[in-house]
């Protein structure tokens, strides 16, 4: 029987990040020869906007990704968005919240909290900012990506692998009640247990959930083509074996692979980590 293309989607955009060149990646990727291309569709590839503020040109790529993943979910399409900065995210979840008109579950794996807001901020940097954007708070150019409206509550989110995060986002996740596994606790129960617990929370009162991977979760030896590698992460294999029991979950709706800068890889370690996450994807959509 021949198995359906698996879609996957560009975020070429790295103007919210540390360098530009994780813009870079989609295309990377698409050209990677560890990709068995004729497993895959590449359904779009969004670029930023030149010569336009920065908010101004996230939105306008985030919108353009949420309204390509939002006519896959409608045609029930499963797929990967690769990215790009993280700002990838406020297109991704927007675009499958406004098709499912439903509440939507996200396990948000990362070495960071990304939920600061405006106000909170050290660095000004957007991809800092877009879980708390997901959650309703930040810019309101980011928060209205197709509907202004919150598109994930707070009970059906969880982060996994956090280990480094400012007082200000914390706060915040804190005052929401958002269920953090700190990497101790991953390390101490390992990352299966954890993602399938993770797993029970964000599907309980949900129509389905995604997977938001920032590849700076990774420990940065398996994974040092990332813009702000932090040590001590998640070991590579463990959160392979892991994903391959999830992949084929029937309430997995989308996932995406974010913050791989190409220009930071060493003998595309990183690059062939993102092909097999792809390739445990599609066949998980396939059994």
């Amino acid at each position: 029987m021949t198995q359906n293309k698996y879609c996957l989607l560009g975020y070429a955009s790295g103007v919210a990040g540390v360098d530009t060149h994780a813009g870079d990646a989609p295309m990377i990727v698409q050209q990677s020869p560890f990709l068995k291309s004729s497993d895959y569709q590449w359904t779009s590839m969004v670029h930023p906007l030149q010569d336009k503020s920065i908010i101004d040109t996230v939105s306008h790529v985030c919108t353009a990704l949420a309204k390509d993943v939002a006519e896959l979910v409608t045609k029930q399409k499963t797929f990967t968005v690769i990215g790009g900065d993280h700002t990838a995210a406020i297109g991704t979840w927007s675009g499958v919240h406004y098709a499912l008109q439903n509440d939507l579950g996200l396990i948000w794996i990362d070495a960071h909290m990304d939920s600061h807001t405006p106000e909170t901020t050290l660095s000004g940097r957007l991809h800092g900012m877009p879980l708390a954007c997901l959650l309703g708070y930040g810019y309101p150019a980011l928060t209205g990506i197709l509907e202004q409206t919150p598109k994930i509550k707070p009970e059906n989110v969880c982060l996994i692998g956090v280990r480094s995060f400012e007082e200000g986002e914390a706060a915040l996740l804190a005052k929401l009640n958002v269920r953090i596994y700190f990497i101790e606790e991953v390390k101490q129960r390992g990352i299966a247990e954890v993602l399938q617990e993770a797993i029970t929370q964000v599907s309980k009162n949900t129509v389905g959930y995604g997977i938001s991977l920032d590849l700076d979760a990774i420990d940065p030896k398996n994974a040092p083509g990332v813009d702000v590698p932090e040590l001590n992460g998640v070991n590579d294999q463990a959160l392979l074996n892991a994903l391959k029991i999830v992949a084929a979950d029937p309430r997995l709706i989308a996932t995406e692979i974010v913050e791989f800068d190409p220009s930071r890889d060493m003998y595309q370690k990183t690059e062939k980590l993102i092909t097999e996450l792809l390739d445990i994807f599609r066949n998980g959509k396939n059994t």
